[in-house]
């Protein structure tokens, strides 16, 4: 059985978590009481996957690998040239201002190496899922807080009963996710209404922008994206897929807002619709007051 609390008292990860096969509450075992599944928790952080499929596994192997430190660098200065990196996560992270709770318990899905963690307040208790194991170590050796708070695990299948937490958020990633409808109903589905469920992305096809594509000669993107740090198969990946980001959440989140950032290089989605949260109507009479 593991340790049902942090060295803060709070609640492990385990603890809150469920079996993602039958549902069953774990209730910090690490093995299901229903159906017998082993959910290990090795090095504070709690084994809650299966094979990797899919986008989701080339996404894992590129955060995994080597790519991802020769691209971070690139990633830093698209996010200095939003105004910062504090100011870029700030216009994706203040909708989550509204929570009713004055110590609220925070999901957030593709947690990485936890760059949003110094925005949010000392008072949110905040867990965290990413499919790429190393960015997890990575969290909990950067803010040792996150010891028994983290979850390998994909957005599709969130380990966790329903309405575990008071409000969820992924920045960064969510494009190439697997299963977009899945992974927008499981965050869904964990978040106690009326909490937001924020979800933040660069704009897909923005590779289509390039100079290769504008006169016909996309093999050039290909090659100056190449020295950026992406692999072969990750960059077949971006080059080849896109989503309809209307007609997903027209499908999924119909009262969902869309909201553009970063210079509209970006979009945040946002559910509910703040003009439909009762939290956030709550929060502008607590401002305006």
């Amino acid at each position: 059985m593991s340790s049902s609390l942090t060295e803060t008292g709070q609640s492990t990860l385990s603890e809150l978590a469920c079996c993602i096969d039958c549902g069953t509450p774990l209730r910090g075992h690490d093995r299901c009481p229903g159906c017998n599944r082993f959910h290990e928790t090795r090095d504070d952080i709690t084994q809650a996957i299966g094979p990797l499929r899919g986008r989701n596994r080339i996404v894992a192997a590129f955060y995994d690998g080597p790519g991802w430190s020769r691209f971070r660098k690139w990633e830093r200065l698209f996010l200095m040239l939003q105004g910062g990196a504090r100011r870029a996560r700030m216009s994706i992270l203040q909708h989550l201002s509204a929570l009713e709770r004055s110590e609220p318990r925070v999901l957030e899905v593709g947690i990485g190496e936890g760059e949003n963690l110094e925005i949010l307040p000392p008072s949110w208790t905040v867990y965290g899922v990413d499919i790429a194991r190393t960015q997890l170590v990575a969290c909990r050796d950067r803010f040792p807080r996150m010891k028994g708070k983290l979850a390998w695990a994909e957005a599709e299948r969130l380990p966790f009963p329903d309405a575990t937490f008071d409000a969820c958020y992924s920045i960064g990633g969510f494009t190439y996710f697997e299963d977009h409808a899945a992974a927008l109903r499981e965050m869904r589905r964990v978040t106690r209404a009326p909490g937001a469920v924020v979800v933040a992305d660069e704009t897909p096809g923005m590779h289509r922008a390039g100079i290769g594509h504008l006169i016909g000669r996309p093999a050039m993107d290909r090659f100056w994206l190449r020295q950026l740090g992406f692999d072969s198969e990750f960059l077949d990946m971006v080059l080849q897929y896109d989503v309809d980001l209307r007609a997903l959440t027209d499908q999924v989140w119909p009262d969902a807002a869309r909201r553009p950032i970063w210079n509209r290089l970006g979009y945040c989605l946002i559910h509910p619709a703040p003009e439909h949260s009762p939290a956030h109507e709550s929060f502008l009479r607590r401002i305006f007051a």
